[in-house]
């Protein structure tokens, strides 16, 4: 057996090593196993744990059992692992330490958008556009929340480029004040220029950017159904995809899918294979479409989508184009910046939110308000079990929240796969690094 990743040491502090006996022979619920070409790796979602067996120890044991069982891959059939990873994250909670400063801002610098995408969450919501004043009130408030330290900024919207004037002054003000940032963005893309890519890089510190694509040119252009747009959009994306990438900056492909582009996706992956494949820039997954527009998501409703989802991923994968996401280094704690008290989203109007897609509902407050309401704070942290979890490879590090939409549909087995291939996808990533 071979160690590739060792347990987390704060972890393995709580946990120690499971003592060795002869009943330690049921694998642990925790444990996700990944064929490779040397034998399997055995990640251990609790711990952090990645080993290597040979094809040998898979289907012998031998030497290596009583070290499986110490790094509790193994456990007796009757031991309950999950109050054991419960007391685990309680621990680690409590372990967390809470920083009084606000660091990390989503902000909108409009809910305009110059594309009319029929699937748009943000349907029949108010479109307003930051004011040059409110683009000043917001820089001073962060400074104000940030303590003087680093902050990190995603540009969202709407389509933030529809209004980065609003980006040019917060990050103009910032820099006054002597605060540094970093940046990413959340774009279709299309209003890029040489001059905006270069001004992105030098001025606005941005190293990220997140851009949708829906499937090759005739089906792109249809279902972006840009205003005002010149020439063919889809041709206008890509090169400045290329014009991001040749400048530095990590370019994250979401292809959205759904069933109106299920088998045109299979086109346009392989023509963004053939265009950048050289670039390691550019990244590539796939995203079945939510649909907030109901109690159930298709996310969560449509097992076939995400059965389509799986193999077009899968197909990503053997391309060689996908996002390489890595492990998380510890059980989570918290979901996301919803239920993180370093985040907040800012509205083009200075109201303050916990999640971007929730962005006119649950606010906490305004950049001209000190005190943020704390009621709907703890609201957003509040999770859902359902009783699934018990037994679950994903519960260490799956935190489900009452409120987010993304929870919405349940637990289901469909989703669950796609959980495990995503995991899987981390563990081989993680083993050839």
């Amino acid at each position: 057996m071979r160690e590739v990743l060792p347990p987390v040491k704060a972890i393995a502090g709580m946990c120690g090593r499971q003592t060795v006996k002869p009943e330690c022979n049921r694998l642990s619920h925790h444990c996700l196993r990944v064929e490779v070409d040397e034998g399997e790796l055995w990640y251990h979602t609790m711990t952090g744990s990645l080993v290597l067996l040979s094809h040998d120890e898979v289907s012998a044991g031998g030497d290596a059992h009583d070290e499986l069982v110490a790094r509790w891959y193994l456990v007796p059939e009757d031991y309950d692992e999950h109050k054991l990873a419960q007391q685990v994250r309680q621990t680690s909670k409590l372990l967390v330490r809470t920083k009084p400063h606000i660091t990390s801002f989503v902000i909108f610098t409009t809910t305009d958008c110059n594309a009319r995408c029929f699937y748009c969450y943000e349907q029949g919501r108010p479109r307003r556009t930051m004011t040059d004043e409110v683009a000043h009130d917001v820089a001073a408030y962060i400074a104000r929340k940030c303590g003087g330290n680093d902050v990190r900024i995603n540009w969202f919207g709407g389509e933030p480029l529809v209004n980065y004037r609003a980006i040019d002054l917060i990050v103009a003000d910032l820099a006054a004040l002597g605060i540094g940032v970093t940046s990413q963005m959340t774009t279709n893309g299309y209003l890029f220029t040489k001059e905006l890519v270069q001004r992105a890089c030098d001025t606005w510190h941005l190293n990220s950017v997140q851009v949708t694509l829906d499937g090759t040119e005739d089906t792109y252009n249809k279902t972006k159904a840009y205003v005002n747009a010149v020439g063919s959009p889809y041709k206008r994306v890509l090169d400045n995809i290329d014009l991001l990438a040749d400048a530095g900056m990590k370019v994250n492909l979401r292809l959205n899918m759904s069933t109106h582009n299920e088998q045109d996706l299979w086109q346009l992956s392989d023509k963004l294979a053939e265009r950048f494949s050289k670039k390691q820039k550019v990244r590539v997954y796939v995203a079945p479409l939510r649909d907030f527009t109901s109690n159930t998501s298709a996310y969560g409703a449509n097992e076939d989508l995400l059965a389509a989802h799986s193999k077009l991923q899968g197909h990503v994968d053997e391309l060689g184009i996908s996002t390489q996401s890595e492990l998380k280094s510890a059980l989570s704690v918290n979901r996301c910046m919803a239920d993180s008290d370093q985040s907040l989203t800012i509205l083009p109007d200075g109201r303050l939110g916990k999640c971007e897609h929730e962005s006119e509902e649950r606010l906490v407050g305004s950049i001209y308000q000190d005190e943020l309401d704390q009621e709907v704070i703890k609201a957003w942290k509040q999770t859902i079990r359902v009783p699934e979890c018990q037994t679950c490879l994903f519960y260490p590090l799956c935190v489900r929240l009452t409120w987010c939409p993304w929870c919405a549909e349940g637990c289901t087995k469909a989703t669950r796969d796609v959980m495990r291939q995503n995991l899987s996808r981390m563990v081989r990533n993680a083993y050839q690094s």
